[in-house]
């Protein structure tokens, strides 16, 4: 089975050793072609992290990357609940660096349907950097364990209603995650590193627990170590 790189960190250091990775990749990526495409996500954890990367040199200098959302709640960018809006109060307070860009999926529109079908247009051919939170059913962006999303295998963008509110959301599907380049999923907490045990140690399959999509070229990101005994049950 394939297996993710494992980086585990203290809760103080997590969002200063996580956004400095993450960063390097960034910067691997624009020397190699010029430009990266970069997909954020949403969440606590997500908004610990901009804090920190924004203060990053290197993150102020950078050029060439375009940021886009792996999923969004169907509200308006300045309510409390939309992850666009959360970013630019987090990561980019002070704008977004020069020649650099932010594209925002359009959840609030009258037509959802619509608004997945034109993100989608948005989309390059692949993410080259994946962000990714989970939360403590295994979900991942708008993925729902069983959602019908989980079997799309035509569209990339699509609307879907979840179990949590907001229920009405717009999602990526699984082909923008089997075919990312660079994925990390930030793991916070004691209980959330335990939801990744399963799909490490078990069969099960994605449509039970969505973030087992991303085990292939994925890092996970944890902010408290997993224990002695937890260690010895991935080894």
């Amino acid at each position: 089975m394939k297996r993710p790189q494992i980086k585990q960190y203290n809760g103080t250091d997590w969002p200063m050793k996580a956004a400095g990775l993450i960063s390097d990749d960034i910067n691997n990526v624009l020397s190699e072609k010029g430009k990266c495409s970069l997909m954020l996500t949403g969440g606590r954890s997500a908004a610990r992290l901009y804090k920190a990367w924004r203060d990053l040199p290197a993150f102020q200098q950078m050029t060439g990357v375009s940021f886009y959302f792996g999923d969004e709640r169907c509200v308006p960018p300045d309510h409390a609940e939309s992850n666009y809006g959360m970013a630019m109060q987090t990561l980019f307070p002070n704008g977004v660096p020069t020649g650099c860009a932010v594209f925002r999926m359009e959840a609030d529109a009258t037509d959802q349907e619509e608004a997945a079908l034109r993100y989608a247009d948005l989309l390059p051919d692949l993410i080259d950097v994946l962000l990714l939170g989970v939360g403590e059913d295994g979900h991942i962006a708008s993925l729902f364990p069983n959602n019908a999303a989980l079997q799309e295998c035509k569209r990339l963008v699509v609307h879907i209603t979840g179990p949590k509110p907001p229920f009405e959301r717009l999602t990526i599907t699984p082909q923008i995650i089997t075919k990312a380049r660079l994925v990390f999923v930030l793991e916070p907490g004691s209980v959330k590193a335990q939801v990744l045990l399963t799909p490490l140690q078990s069969a099960v399959n994605y449509q039970q627990t969505p973030v087992r999509l991303a085990l292939k070229n994925a890092t996970w990101l944890l902010n408290v170590p997993f224990t002695q005994e937890q260690n010895e049950r991935l080894s």
